[in-house]
């Protein structure tokens, strides 16, 4: 007899109901989901993966230890002569939103002219990217008093 009263009740035959039951059925299966396959593929990566995720290019691959703590600007125009496809980026990683990509002031400046080589002294390499033949020069910004020219430059100041 109680069988009968459950379930002749009106809220079995309620839309809402049943809306509730399927979302609180979906919930208790999203939470019991095995997540080992997930994890798998970050563990182990197929067969046919080598471990140079880097893009086969022309150009031999750099170590980054021979340019790192150089001036970007000669490290850039050193590249570009190399025949690298190059591109300067500034980030600061206490204030990203000062990040900023100079590929166009260090293609019009040049390594050789004293006054651009003081101005963009204090950007230093602290990281290169490659991906292929295609560089990208990290710069960070360490500030210099130093106002002689450097060596091997043109002093049009």
């Amino acid at each position: 007899m109680t069988n009968d009263k459950i379930l002749g009740k009106q809220i079995f035959k309620k839309w809402w109901f049943w809306v509730i039951v399927v979302v609180v059925l979906g919930i208790i299966g999203l939470m019991t989901q095995d997540t080992t396959t997930t994890n798998n593929t970050a563990t182990n990566p197929p067969a046919n993966n080598t471990d140079n995720t880097q893009k086969v290019g022309k150009l031999p691959v750099l170590n980054k230890a021979d340019f790192t703590g150089k001036e970007g600007l000669v490290v850039f125009h050193d590249l570009k002569t190399k025949g690298y496809a190059v591109t300067a980026k500034y980030e600061n990683e206490k204030v990203p939103a000062a990040n900023q990509d100079h590929t166009e002031q260090f293609t019009n400046a040049s390594a050789t002219s004293c006054s651009d080589r003081l101005g963009w002294g204090a950007y230093i390499v602290s990281d290169i990217r490659q991906d292929g033949d295609n560089i990208t020069v990290i710069t960070t910004n360490v500030p210099n008093r130093n106002q002689t020219c450097p060596a091997g430059t043109t002093d049009d100041r």
